[in-house]
């Protein structure tokens, strides 16, 4: 249920409060990275920095992005080492083309969703887990990764202003319905901004809560788009 409202938050802003400037992306390759900052039960948190080496060029009626993953780093817990390789291994399959509208808003209502090998690298890692030889605590910890690969709250929708935020925060927060009856919350605070040096172009940063029974859960998610060769040479 919280994904399915995460993929309703993602929805554009109406007209009147969407940026008025003109979406102009270089033609040149550039750098878009995706930070993700997963918690994990205990506190700790799985972070995971995929680059993607992307082209802009005008379509019929707007843009078309091509782009291909060219890293992904991955931090873990020493306990999840295993865990972390496998999605540091994961392919971003069926990701590109993207097409986004003449304000450089994404089309499709809801953004885009990385599904890669997704099932196939829970099944793995299950498989994994079972014929190890972790301690409990640990187990509970790769078990819940598990879960996110295979639920998808491991791969949330993008942001449809991505390639184009709208300046300043914004902050949505709605109930979503949960079995037996109870209600959790889901707030989702949203910040873009202009390029900050570096080449930087664009940088938006998403925070997600969800708070289900005085349990919360943070999950922090961060686009950057850079001149391809200023990011190379950094």
């Amino acid at each position: 249920a919280a994904v399915m409202a995460l993929a309703a938050f993602s929805t554009p802003a109406p007209a009147s409060e969407q940026r008025s400037a003109p979406f102009n992306p270089p033609m040149s390759p550039l750098l878009l990275t995706r930070s993700l900052h997963r918690p994990l039960p205990d506190g700790k948190a799985v972070v995971t920095r995929r680059s993607y080496e992307v082209r802009i060029s005008r379509n019929a009626g707007g843009f078309i992005v091509e782009g291909r993953l060219i890293d992904c780093q991955v931090e873990a817990p020493p306990s999840l080492a295993a865990i972390a390789e496998i999605e540091r291994r994961r392919p971003d399959n069926g990701l590109f083309p993207i097409m986004l509208d003449h304000r450089g808003m994404i089309l499709g209502g809801t953004g885009v969703q990385s599904e890669g090998s997704r099932d196939r690298a829970a099944a793995l890692t299950s498989r994994r887990i079972g014929s190890s030889a972790l301690p409990a605590a640990d187990i509970v910890l790769a078990q819940s990764f598990v879960e996110q690969l295979r639920s998808g709250t491991a791969q949330s929708h993008w942001p449809v202003d991505t390639f184009h935020p709208q300046p300043g925060t914004r902050s949505e927060s709605r109930g979503v319905p949960l079995p037996g009856g109870y209600e959790g919350r889901l707030t989702i605070e949203t910040a873009g901004r202009p390029g900050i040096g570096q080449g930087e172009l664009t940088a938006l940063e998403r925070v997600v809560t969800t708070d289900i029974g005085g349990d919360q859960r943070v999950v922090r998610e961060e686009f950057r788009l850079r001149k391809l060769a200023t990011a190379v040479e950094r």
